[in-house]
């Protein structure tokens, strides 16, 4: 091999490196112990390898391997700044999701940076296997037997024995679970990997524990008495907003104030995920089962852990003889809810196509969305539990859309706020969210049903540049526990894991026993843990 094919050859390596070094810059990556290096490496030095021997072109298989790493190294900034995380292994099950809802992702990034790049990627790859001669015959049926036989390693890795084994390998290398510091201290693909492996070595005994106790639902009506219905509404991005400082008015919410005023309980809902990772909350207060029962599963429990039923409020619920609904005005494979919605005890779960609404913003709007609720309650009768996924203030919120409201509009200079319009347009929708509460309280109390409301928001929303420009750092939401004839409203802040044990407490009574992961307590006892100092009179904000 000649002068030329060596250079030729380099340029490609050295590319393939730059599309592993970057991701490891963002990462923060900087220790050099080997293994950890190696495993690091593996995922793009085995891509390049298969690309050059398909094809014999180095330089080819170097710029798709940099385009690739550059691209992860782009998503892994972007969700470092807007969710405060980096990206974790169970992201792979959303990648379908950037094409099939583009509207929820490139935004973040930049749609034009996002789109350019690739473009300009496939035309300088199309470029280089048109021009590039190769340096030795490719290769393309021994490139599909070494992938055969990749895959089929993988497979019988991904399964015991080999998986433990694997598993107790990697752990070798004392990961901490903790995406940044592990990103740091192995490097983003090899923290990708050993999450993977060890999660998925430890999933069946987890599933094992956390179904235990799972009953068998008792036909619907067969109780003498008749509970009255539970709703339990997960608010997309909704909290107080007030908490921002005074530029937010007091009657930015009036529903929500009086709801809190007449409630049983309200205040802060610590929840595990900030900006996103509604799928993080939402099975936290189905199921009462907090993170640390989780193990790698945590960042996201739909990815494969509830694919198989999971004790839950919501069989509870069953058990007792309720109906259980879910309803959803969007894509119900969007985080795989039309798989884990039955897992968690849903004998029913209505979407978009039942609902109506549209594939990309505005969606449903949320005072829509509160009639329908109460049509299906109409519809199902009073034993019935109903859970509410709105999608009416999702994000991003763009520039493009309806008017806002010009008392929103009037609240501050947009352009003298970072993520001012952005904020603009939360807010807007916020008043619709709050709109939605109204309307549930107010029919609820007219109709005299003795219901049960639960309104939450799944997590703050990701305007963490606004934030900061207000000096507000919290990272938690709101809720509201209400019911017509409640006594006194009282304040107490709650893990999300305790919020849905807290609501069936009240219409079932005390639950023995506990969720897996947690000490067995009672909603009442739950509310009473508060303090003095954590307890005041709702509807104003701190």
């Amino acid at each position: 091999m000649g002068a030329i094919e060596l250079l030729h050859l380099g340029a490609g390596a050295a590319l393939a490196a730059a599309g592993w070094l970057i991701p490891r810059h963002i990462a923060g990556a900087r220790r050099l112990a080997v293994a950890a290096l190696i495993l690091d490496a593996a995922p793009l030095a085995l891509g390049a390898g298969w690309l050059a021997l398909a094809t014999g072109r180095p330089l080819f298989a170097g710029v798709i391997v940099l385009a690739l790493g550059a691209g992860f190294a782009l998503t892994d900034h972007v969700m470092r700044q807007t969710l405060r995380e980096p990206v974790v292994f169970s992201e792979s099950v959303e990648l379908p999701q950037v094409f099939s809802h583009p509207q929820l992702y490139l935004p973040f990034a930049g749609p034009g940076l996002v789109i350019g790049g690739a473009l300009a990627a496939v035309l300088v790859a199309l470029m280089l296997l048109v021009f590039e001669p190769p340096l030795w015959a490719p290769q393309p049926l021994a490139a599909i037997v070494a992938l055969v036989a990749v895959t089929a390693g993988g497979r019988l890795l991904a399964r015991e024995p080999l998986l433990g084994v694997a598993a107790d390998r990697l752990r070798r290398l004392t990961p901490s679970s903790e995406p940044y510091a592990d990103a740091a201290a192995l490097g983003p693909f090899a923290m990708l990997l050993v999450h993977l492996m060890i999660a998925r070595a430890e999933r069946p005994a987890r599933q094992k524990a956390l179904a235990q106790g799972l009953a068998t639902p008792s036909p619907i009506g067969s109780r003498g008495e008749r509970p009255p219905p539970i709703i339990l509404v997960q608010c997309e991005s909704f909290f107080d907003a007030r908490r921002l400082g005074p530029l937010i008015p007091r009657d930015l919410l009036p529903g929500f104030e009086a709801c809190c005023a007449t409630a049983s309980s309200s205040g802060r809902l610590e929840v595990p995920g900030w900006g996103a990772n509604t799928m993080r909350t939402e099975f936290a207060v189905l199921t009462g089962i907090p993170e640390s029962a989780l193990g790698y599963d945590r960042f996201n429990p739909y990815y494969a852990l509830t694919r198989r039923p999971i004790a839950s409020q919501v069989w509870r619920l069953r058990q007792a003889g309720y109906r259980t609904i879910c309803l959803h005005p969007f894509d119900p494979r969007f985080f795989r809810r039309d798989l884990a919605m039955p897992a968690l005890g849903f004998d029913s779960f209505l979407d978009r196509r039942a609902l109506g609404g549209s594939r990309a913003p505005p969606y449903c709007a949320d005072p829509d969305l509160a009639r329908q609720v109460l049509r299906v309650l109409d519809d199902a009768g009073p034993q019935t539990f109903i859970f509410v996924i709105t999608m009416g203030n999702h994000g991003p919120w763009l520039e493009k859309g309806p008017p806002i409201d010009p008392a929103i509009a009037q609240l501050f200079d947009a352009t003298k706020v970072p993520q001012g319009g952005a904020l603009q347009r939360y807010l807007d929708g916020l008043r619709r969210s709050d709109e939605m509460l109204a309307i549930l309280t107010a029919e609820l109390a007219r109709r005299r049903c003795g219901a049960t409301l639960g309104f939450y928001g799944d997590h703050l929303p990701s305007l963490g540049e606004a934030f900061a420009h207000f000096g507000f750092d919290e990272p938690h939401s709101d809720y509201v526990i209400w019911a017509a004839d409640d006594a006194p409203a009282r304040r107490c802040d709650l893990p999300a894991h305790r919020l849905g044990r807290v609501i069936v407490d009240r219409v079932l009574g005390p639950e023995t026993g506990s969720a897996p992961g947690q000490a067995p307590s009672s909603g009442a006892s739950d509310l009473a843990a508060g303090t003095a100092e954590n307890r005041y009179a709702v509807g104003v904000p701190d």
